[in-house]
């Protein structure tokens, strides 16, 4: 009798244990989805002096989907990104969910772009993603320049108001890329590059600081392990975060939406309000 209620004991426990690492699961599967801002210093300075910063706001990867209620939640996330009052905000592509299904963007397309242009005088410059050029390039960019964002393929804008120069590269993942030398106008300004995919970043030419997106930091990542797949030739190393080496500085954002898909484990959804220091 005594061994029949251990065993019924550990049974019960096993079973309660269970139902408590699903009902963890689920939590933390539903959480990690749900956007948050994730705040970053940068110092790009060569010398020990640093007397200038400038506040950008990274958004990456929204893989937005084709319903009224997906703009409305977009909006609600632009609102809480203009309330932190960035001085330049930087789209790192992939605005649309599942770019290559031949679905067009005729209806989506100009509704977020709509809310992108809702910035004020805060300057928005983007780049297109993988999805972006699968589901139409041309349209993008026409759909986001008509609502007052500065789309860069492989060119750099100068904003004089901050001393910056952003120079935007094409979608490495798409073959894209081609490099581009920064204008002589930004030898003497801050000078950020940006791009979809970081594989770009490690073009034997590419130097200095480089935004990205693109890799979800996995989507999926297991403890200990990493994660399952990440679509792209950066180094391990740069799928996530910060890394650096001797001549580049390259931030990685772990983005906001999903992909194939609708979950995210280890990688929380988020958008980057970074503070570089000159």
């Amino acid at each position: 009798m005594i061994l029949f209620s251990r065993i019924m004991a550990s049974v019960v426990f096993r079973r309660v244990c269970l139902v408590a690492i699903v009902i963890f699961t689920g939590i933390h599967l539903h959480t990690a989805t749900e956007p948050k801002m994730k705040a970053k210093s940068l110092y790009v300075s060569s010398t020990a002096e640093v007397n200038k910063s400038i506040r950008i706001a990274l958004v990456s990867d929204l893989h937005i989907r084709r319903s009224p209620k997906a703009i409305v939640k977009l909006s609600e996330l632009w609102a809480d990104i203009i309330e932190q009052n960035p001085d330049v905000i930087l789209l790192a592509g992939d605005y649309i969910n599942n770019g290559g299904s031949g679905k067009g963007i005729g209806a989506i397309g100009p509704a977020i772009a709509n809310v992108f242009g809702a910035s004020g005088v805060t300057p928005v410059i983007a780049v297109l993603g993988n999805h972006d050029h699968w589901s139409g390039a041309e349209s993008w960019t026409q759909y986001l320049s008509e609502a007052g964002v500065t789309v860069l393929e492989n060119e750099t804008v100068i904003l004089d108001l901050v001393d910056t120069c952003i120079r935007g590269f094409g979608d490495a993942f798409t073959s894209h890329f081609e490099y581009v030398d920064f204008p002589k106008e930004c030898d003497d300004m801050l000078r950020i590059s940006l791009m979809h995919d970081p594989a770009g970043a490690f073009n034997p030419n590419v130097r200095g600081l480089i935004l990205a997106g693109h890799t979800h930091c996995g989507q999926i990542s297991i403890p200990f392990v990493g994660p399952i797949y990440v679509p792209s030739q950066a180094p391990r190393e740069a799928y996530c975060g910060l890394y650096q080496d001797e001549q580049r500085q390259v931030y990685v954002s772990s983005g906001v939406g999903t992909s194939i898909l609708p979950l995210r484990f280890n990688a929380q959804s988020s958008w980057d309000l970074i503070t570089i220091h000159h």
